[in-house]
């Protein structure tokens, strides 16, 4: 059954045509006017009920058109990927941060996944009626689209590699405001209905921020930046809520024009604060434009301001490494090996050093141990390999392959590895098959072509040898064999 929202009571339950929430008594008592006061017109008055309200509608409209047109262009209903909601103009450091400050709106119009459409625009729907008839339709405006930029900053603050999108922050923006409004606010509604009310509002933020804290998929950071703004903006406004319109227009603009200053200084807080990731975004493309120098210069300023930031440690070490600094390399990915003894990536790069720096028993401690962490990482034991290799201990070396082979069958570098070092034990025919397995997985590969061209040569097959020697060529220069006549 529902109740009035004025006084409380219960309505009938089979009023015809009953499209309001306001009781029989409650609504007589509004129309009757007595003879002998004037009308009151300077004042304020609050849509009883309203059905669609407009503003609400729209943003609930604006949101569906996006996630539709998201998925016409192939995009997943269910799980859209990460590149993706970048190109959507989702909310990303390196771009919000740099070159494209729009998606720090932008975002809040953009959702992943229909379940989280799906949630966000029943909450848009159930608060947005409320907000739209307690502080219009421009101020309701005002406060989701603020809400929603403040949440996005949060966002930014707290994890800015993190692509964020989605309504929640301007949605608990309008939660916060009404809080504060109601409980501010001299509205005229029964003190039943506005607490029953807060309770529903308290309850829907306290449920959501404990939900949000409990599953790291959620971005609380921006349900909290929305709420505390949506609180702050609804408290400014509470008191001028029922004045005439005149004078509210004037403090909304008042409130609206010192929340643009604040989320301006904001802004340029969290660009002080997480900026750098811009910085790591360009190293990110110079690596894979393989300008690796490049891409130390833009990170070494970043972590002289960062010294503990593990990402722009451990892509400066690869850079580093990648360039054929060494020396740079080992110190950088000691660092971020010893601030997190858990990062393979770094334990892996390290490794790496010193395979090249041929201190191969320290490759094979680093490598081993990746192994034993890790029992489903085939790159650990095809790099294991090779330092058993360096150790001159074949019979390991070539345990270590087929342990990485058996992990995973796809790894064609492990699988030319083990030829090679069949190859070193005489054990020529294993040696070949493998090698040509190599092959005919990955016709492409010049050094598989030239490591077959060596096996055939031991077997004394020179034209095998010859044929494999000229596809090699061919594939290092970046020409195709001419096709047979």
């Amino acid at each position: 059954m529902a109740n009035c929202t004025r006084c409380g009571r219960e309505l009938p339950s089979f009023s015809w045509g009953q499209t309001s929430d306001v009781c029989p008594a409650c609504k007589a008592s509004l129309q009757t006017v007595p003879a002998n006061v004037p009308p009151v017109t300077a004042a304020r008055t609050i849509p009883l009920s309203v059905k669609w309200p407009p503003v609400t509608t729209t943003l609930v409209g604006i949101n569906l058109l996006v996630f539709v047109a998201m998925v016409a262009s192939g995009i997943s209903v269910t799980e859209p990927k990460i590149n993706e909601l970048i190109r959507w103009q989702a909310n990303w450091g390196p771009l919000s941060l740099g070159s494209q400050p729009w998606r720090i709106l932008t975002s809040n119009y953009l959702h992943i996944g229909i379940l989280h459409i799906f949630f966000n625009m029943w909450c848009l729907l159930d608060l947005g009626r409320l907000a739209e008839r307690v502080f219009g339709r421009l101020t309701f405006f005002l406060i989701y689209t603020a809400s929603g930029i403040a949440g996005s900053l949060a966002s930014l603050w707290w994890h800015p590699m993190v692509v964020g999108a989605g309504a929640s922050g301007a949605i608990f923006g309008l939660a916060g405001a009404l809080i504060a409004a109601l409980y501010l606010g001299h509205l005229p509604i029964p003190r039943t209905a506005i607490q029953r009310t807060l309770k529903s509002l308290l309850l829907f933020a306290g449920y959501n921020l404990f939900f949000g804290a409990a599953i790291s998929r959620i971005d609380n950071s921006a349900h909290i930046g929305g709420l505390v703004a949506g609180l702050a903006m609804g408290a400014a406004l509470s008191k001028h809520l029922m004045v005439s319109s005149e004078e509210r227009g004037r403090w909304r603009n008042l409130v609206f024009v010192a929340s643009a200053v604040v989320l301006f200084g904001c802004a340029t807080q969290v660009r002080a604060h997480s900026g750098y990731t811009v910085a790591l975004n360009n190293a990110l493309n110079d690596m894979q434009g393989h300008r690796y120098a490049a891409a130390a210069r833009e990170l070494e300023p970043v972590v002289a301001r960062h010294p503990n930031n593990q990402i722009a440690l451990g892509l400066l070490g690869e850079a580093r490494m990648r360039n054929q600094d060494y020396a740079g390399a080992e110190k950088t990915l000691k660092r971020v090996v010893t601030l997190n003894p858990k990062n393979v990536p770094a334990q892996s790069d390290l490794g790496w050093v010193y395979l090249k720096t041929n201190r191969f028993e320290h490759a094979r401690d680093v490598f081993s141990k990746i192994a034993s962490d890790n029992p489903k990482d085939d790159e650990a034991q095809a790099l294991l390999g090779n330092a058993f290799e360096g150790l001159n201990d074949e019979e390991q070396a070539i345990a270590a392959y087929r342990r990485a082979l058996g992990i995973n069958p796809a790894n064609n570098d492990a699988r030319v590895s083990l030829g090679l070092a069949l190859l070193r034990t005489g054990e020529i025919n294993p040696a070949i098959a493998s090698l040509e397995d190599a092959v005919n997985r990955e016709p492409q590969s010049a050094d598989a072509q030239r490591a077959l061209a060596a096996a055939y040569e031991k077997q004394g097959n020179r034209t095998g040898a010859l044929a494999a020697l000229q596809k090699a060529a061919e594939l290092e220069a970046g020409q195709n064999p001419s096709p047979a006549k």
